[in-house]
């Protein structure tokens, strides 16, 4: 794998390790160490996985790839996860299990007979509230039997499913080029470049004007959505394909590691 992908793949397993880490904390149950482990190689090996891209098939194999994985870093994974999962509860297990299996609906494409889904990725809006579900969930993992009694809780996984749901779309922006050479249907490709970061603008501003109403539960969350709207108006057709990466998965990194130390500096208190 080039080195700028391997670092890319990485850095995201970074960051849904530091998303996670609040929830293992507010738990107080699991063990530290291979919960986190589990999540950043699993998040790590799922990234390997949308590249490879796995087909199910109704026909001799069953599973095949789109491009062929390196055996020896799949089975590096596959041990290391296994490993985690030994020292880890059942239901704990079911839940990171639950979130990889979603996870892998998002890319892997499906074959019977002539009919060929492609994935969730495959469906335009849908594949961006996906992903972006995904990488909410990855946050309160372990709170989530807690949602449907605890309003603040609530309003801020909104908040944070909103501020990835706007890195989400800037990703579309950034595969516009590509999809529309592989003739893949996402919002970028439907309304335009122009059209896509206006809407963005906009729902980030409504997003800046009710943070900056609620200032002082939502600091954190009020900085990130100002750098994201600044990094979105910086944004351009034109940008390179680094660009749009790094200031996207760049946000969502500084924004990932503000929660932990804050986190972090709530435990100490």
């Amino acid at each position: 794998m080039k080195i700028n992908k391997a670092i890319h793949h990485l850095l995201l397993g970074i960051t849904a390790a530091f998303f996670f880490a609040p929830s293992l904390s507010a738990s107080n149950s699991e063990n530290t160490f291979p919960a986190l482990m589990s999540v950043f190689i699993g998040t790590l090996l799922i990234y390997r996985l949308s590249v490879w891209v796995p087909i199910l098939s109704f026909k001799n194999p069953y599973l095949m790839f789109e491009t062929n994985p390196t055996i020896y870093e799949f089975l590096f994974y596959f041990v290391l996860i296994l490993f985690c999962y030994l020292l880890l509860k059942i239901k704990t297990i079911i839940l990171f299990s639950s979130w990889g299996i979603l996870s892998i609906a998002y890319f892997t494409n499906i074959k019977i007979g002539s009919f060929e889904f492609k994935g969730l990725r495959s469906v335009p809006i849908v594949k961006t509230i996906h992903l972006a579900l995904l990488w909410t969930i990855i946050g309160f993992l372990f709170q989530l039997n807690e949602l449907g009694c605890n309003l603040a809780l609530v309003k801020i996984v909104f908040i944070r499913f909103l501020m990835i749901f706007l890195i989400c779309l800037g990703v579309d922006l950034r595969d516009i080029q590509k999809d529309l050479q592989a003739k893949t249907t996402t919002l970028a490709t439907l309304i335009g470049f122009k059209n896509l970061k206006a809407i963005m603008l906009l729902l980030n501003l409504s997003l800046i004007v009710f943070l900056s109403l609620n200032f002082i539960d939502n600091k954190i969350e009020l900085l990130i959505a100002t750098i994201l709207m600044l990094c979105t108006l910086y944004l351009k057709a034109h940008s390179k394909s680094a660009t749009f990466t790094i200031l996207m998965d760049g946000t969502l990194f500084i924004y990932s590691l503000l929660i932990l130390i804050s986190d972090f500096t709530k435990n100490l208190t």
